[in-house]
């Protein structure tokens, strides 16, 4: 499997995050419509995604949704926007160390067909991981500090905050 191959694959992969996060996910993403509600709306749900993988990312926690409980698919990745978004999430799973990884750049030159899939298996595993453990910090916040989602800066507070405390 060559370079261009190998990112299509990676493209049609369909992250999932596990259900009982839809409640949420359907209360603070923007679905087509502007304003309205008690809480702001921070983007369509795959931007609400990308966010919660940050968090998960900064926070340095990746948990697997495997055995977690049910699952809902997202759109294949190549549809999320901005794309650039999407490679910069890449370039972080990419850049991990190859204990996280269970594989090394070199030897993804050597793979064949079956185990580069298992390789894009092991990416998209990394990206649900973080992405969940983001989900539940915001699942958390929301249940405890539910006033904050009223401030326009929420989402804004909520990374910076995660930022300043791996920082410190």
């Amino acid at each position: 499997m060559n370079s261009q191959e190998f990112r299509q694959e990676i493209d049609i992969k369909r992250p999932r995050y596990l259900a009982k996060y839809y409640p949420l996910m359907e209360t603070i993403s923007n679905k087509g419509t502007t304003g309205g509600g008690d809480y702001i709306k921070f983007g369509p749900f795959f931007q609400t995604y990308m966010y919660a993988f940050m968090i998960g990312y900064h926070l340095g926690e990746c948990n697997q949704i495997a055995g977690s409980g049910e699952t809902k698919d997202f759109a294949p990745l190549n549809h999320w926007k901005p794309s650039e978004m999407v490679d910069y999430i890449l370039m972080l799973i990419f850049s991990e160390s190859e204990d996280k990884l269970g594989f090394s750049w070199e030897e993804l030159e050597s793979m064949n067909d079956d185990e580069c899939k298992a390789a894009v298996s092991t990416i998209v595993r990394r990206i649900e991981g973080y992405a969940n453990t983001g989900l539940n910090y915001i699942q958390d916040k929301f249940n405890n500090e539910k006033d904050e989602f009223r401030s326009p800066q929420v989402f804004i507070n909520f990374l910076r905050d995660v930022v300043d405390d791996k920082v410190q």
